[in-house]
């Protein structure tokens, strides 16, 4: 379609071209406002009276400015366009801020170094004069009369248990005795009363149970006007087999005093534990070479755990030498499963520990005492732990005196009296710690340390002053 060209649209009557029409003078056109802070803007026209102005109450104007002003005074107008302080006030806030930030620093500083003069301390650590011996001493180890010449020796016990599963590889049949602990009291007399082997023991139901070996039962002793009887623990077993000895707790008789009216009476038992493990008839077996591998296994792992145990349970006062335990064991009666068999041991540690204080005399008696360099010294055994019980006894449940044998290398250490050098260095200058190598013969070397590290003298306080000896080679 062509394009339209458009030109100067003329009337068809008059044949005058737009461009040609007339403006009016007449018509709207715009009148300025006025705008008065008193009054609301009013249009004036040009000609004619002027109209009259409406009048706002000033209140509301006003309230309304106050409210433009208050939002461009609010903190977050203040946030984006921030007043500028004059250069004096900054420079008197940041003088301000020095000075306080110095009294804080130096209120700190001075209750620093209050509290560590309230608190000043002092450590000396002194080596003591030390020799190495080889000790090679025949001891009398007593657990009940201590005397002249003999060395106090207490004997420790710890038990424990373990078991395992094994595979069965058939059925076989089996009597089985059972077993259990008791406590066999002496109350008849204050000297040991020895008890042969497999004596008797009968329950108020005439089961008889016995001791597999011999034992020595303690003597009573008095306790506060009273009299305590001697006891000791032992493992008896059925005099024959089957689950009729199979019992609870109860007391027990010793048959064999039956003709002494008085023994009979004040020599008794009293089990620890139930008596068990009584068994005739068909069990689940396993192979024997399985059977002695798993219990091996048990007992080895029961005396590692054992001496352990011992060697953290040793009382105040005294010392477990390296090979004073031995063991006595016993297998538990075999348990069945579906399609294995349970087996195992009980281990019982007895450790002799000996008193501290003398066997390190009858040490250093036999070894110190009489060497010329160690007059006026006193000297001190502090680890035994390498010394070791040449004949060791295989029972120690007689509570006998021990002949025994001990032998090693250990080593001998001066004692220092270390409350004599904490009294003589209350309030000393430090100085002075030097000079107590002359004073005290025993020393080997001294070193002090005090704290706070400006303070030149020990406190005068005596509980604020560590004395240490080191006795680690």
């Amino acid at each position: 379609m062509p394009r339209i060209q458009f030109s100067d649209v003329t009337p068809p009557n008059n044949r005058r071209s737009i461009r040609d029409v007339p403006i009016p003078n007449g018509g709207k056109r715009k009148v300025p406002i006025t705008i008065n802070s008193k009054n609301i803007p009013v249009s004036q026209p040009k000609d004619g009276p002027p109209l009259a102005e409406k009048k706002v109450p000033v209140s509301d104007f006003d309230s309304k400015m106050s409210a433009i002003t208050e939002k461009k005074n609010s903190g977050a107008y203040e946030y984006y366009y921030p007043k500028e302080k004059p250069a004096g006030e900054q420079y008197k806030n940041k003088k301000k801020q020095w000075v306080f930030g110095g009294v804080i620093l130096f209120l700190v500083i001075i209750f620093i170094v209050g509290m560590m003069t309230v608190f000043a301390s002092a450590t000396i650590n002194i080596t003591p004069k030390n020799q190495e011996i080889s000790a090679n001493i025949s001891i009398i180890g007593a657990n009940n009369k201590i005397e002249e010449g003999t060395v106090k020796y207490e004997v420790i016990k710890l038990t424990s248990s373990k078991t395992v599963s094994v595979p069965a590889t058939g059925e076989e049949d089996v009597e089985l005795k059972s077993s259990g602990k008791i406590i066999v009291y002496n109350n008849f007399s204050s000297e040991p009363q020895r008890l042969i082997i497999r004596t008797r023991f009968e329950s108020p139901e005439g089961l008889v149970y016995r001791i597999p070996e011999s034992i020595v039962v303690p003597g009573k002793t008095e306790k506060n006007g009273e009299a305590v009887p001697g006891s000791l623990e032992v493992t008896v077993f059925a005099d024959e087999a089957g689950e009729k000895y199979n019992i609870s707790k109860t007391d027990f008789t010793i048959p064999g005093f039956k003709n002494d009216a008085d023994r009979y009476k004040t020599f008794y038992a009293r089990s620890v534990t139930d008596i068990t493990g009584g068994f005739v008839g068909k069990m689940k077996k396993v192979s024997e070479n399985d059977k002695q591998t798993a219990l091996q296994n048990i007992q080895s792992e029961l005396e590692s755990e054992l001496k352990k145990d011992l060697a953290s349970k040793v009382p105040e006062g005294l010392t477990l030498l390296s090979n004073a335990i031995t063991y006595e064991s016993k297998e538990l009666s075999p348990v069945e499963e579906s399609s294995s068999v349970i087996i195992g041991k009980e281990v019982t540690a007895y450790a002799i520990m000996f008193d501290t204080v003398g066997l390190s005399k009858k040490i250093t008696d036999e070894h110190i005492v009489s060497l010329e360099d160690w007059i006026n010294i006193k000297p001190i055994v502090v680890d035994f732990s390498s010394l070791n019980i040449k004949n060791m006894p295989e029972n120690l449940t007689t509570n006998e005196n021990l002949d025994l044998e001990i032998n090693g290398k250990t080593i001998v250490w001066a004692n220092i009296d270390t409350d004599s050098i904490k009294e003589r260095l209350l309030g000393a200058p430090k100085k002075e710690a030097a000079n107590l190598i002359d004073e005290f013969t025993g020393i080997s070397s001294i070193t002090a340390t005090i704290r706070p590290v400006w303070k030149r003298s020990f406190p005068k306080d005596p509980f604020k002053i560590n004395v240490q000896t080191i006795t680690d080679r």
